[in-house]
């Protein structure tokens, strides 16, 4: 018999959905010591209707508009931290000193600064925490990992990222409120670099080591709007779009671009990584396959024949792929979704 974990879920917007889904399926797909359960979730006492919706609809056997009273609770083991930036600090800080576990959404703080005193209060706790990169549990990214391990990139040169989206263009698009706090300094703390370029860094450094330095650009390109909440024009203080040139330990080089003012682009995230035996490409919008170009054996340096030369596109649905043998049959993909779930395993795995 599992035992069970009693969560508390603060936030419920689209991450606390993708959050209570996962925690409701891992069970189903993973074997796991530990059971989640939906003890209670927390919204604003202003957002009370939506908080009650999403309570009924996912299963939560109880509602806080405090976020306090969850973080206290006896009846709570893990806090999961779904709300915006801003809040993060105060929230992990208390959940550690009540030793809670703690799983808390990207990016971590509002600055350095912040992210350094959470570090130091969970390690101080020693509770078991996760900061929710879940991109490194796409199946198809984790088979890059295992690739590069293998050594069949070889030496790195290059790594490359794009993270781009489109959502923001138009200077009627207000900032703040319950669905664009992300464009509010003052609840964000960044922009694209927090937001989307979290993302890119985290698996950059997985797969390819530690960035030691960067030269970096930012530009906000519509300087005011209409702030959801006052009503009122207000400047603009996020950067809607981050470039920058970086250089890694292992004496490979990087570029990183990121915006939302990509029109066409949705959620278009792309990494390649260039190296003396071989290449790899990834393109979340396409996320069941990796590309894969071999130009030398990693046994014995050799190249390999002219003719089978080429990229190689491989559709990561195996039995024998990251995380495959516990979704469908070979040939059948998974989703957005699963990243969660395939995190949330990981996590259970961990305790």
């Amino acid at each position: 018999m599992s035992k069970p974990l009693n969560v508390g879920v603060l936030g419920c917007g689209f991450m606390g959905r993708a959050h209570s889904n996962a925690y409701l399926q891992v069970n189903h797909f993973f074997d796991r010591e530990h059971r989640p359960v939906l003890k209670a979730c927390y919204g604003r006492q202003e957002d009370r209707q939506k908080l009650d919706q999403f309570a009924e609809r996912w299963g939560y056997q109880s509602v806080e508009t405090d976020w306090r009273n969850v973080v206290e609770r006896d009846d709570v083991d893990l806090i999961d931290v779904c709300v915006p930036n801003f809040m993060h600090h105060d929230v992990v800080i208390a959940a550690a000193e009540a030793g809670k576990m703690i799983v808390c959404e990207k990016p971590l703080a509002m600055n350095v600064a912040e992210a350094e005193a959470m570090v130091a209060a969970v390690e101080k706790a020693g509770v078991a925490n996760m900061v929710s990169f879940n991109y490194r549990r796409v199946p198809a990214i984790a088979l890059m990992k295992q690739i590069i391990n293998e050594g069949r990139v070889g030496r790195v040169f290059h790594y490359r990222a794009v993270y781009n989206q489109d959502y923001t263009i138009g200077a009627d698009v207000p900032q703040g409120g319950m669905a664009l706090w992300r464009l509010d300094s003052r609840v964000a703390g960044s922009g694209v670099t927090g937001d989307l370029l979290a993302h890119s860094i985290d698996t950059a450094e997985w797969l390819n080591g530690p960035i030691q330095r960067v030269v970096a650009a930012t530009e906000t390109f519509i300087k005011e709007r209409k702030h959801a909440d006052s009503g009122k024009v207000e400047k603009v203080d996020i950067d809607d779009a981050c470039m920058f040139l970086a250089f890694f330990a292992n004496g490979s080089m990087g570029t990183f671009e990121s915006t939302r003012y990509a029109r066409g682009r949705k959620n278009y995230s792309t990494m390649e990584i260039n190296g003396e035996n071989g290449a790899i490409y990834f393109d979340l919008e396409d996320p069941h396959i990796l590309e894969y170009f071999r130009y030398a054996d990693p046994d014995t340096g050799k190249k390999i024949e002219d003719h089978l030369t080429g990229w190689q596109r491989i559709h990561v649905t195996n039995f024998e792929h990251p995380y495959m043998k516990n979704w469908w049959v070979p040939g059948c993909t998974i989703g957005y979704e699963h990243t969660f779930i395939n995190s949330f395993a990981d996590f259970l795995a961990g305790l």
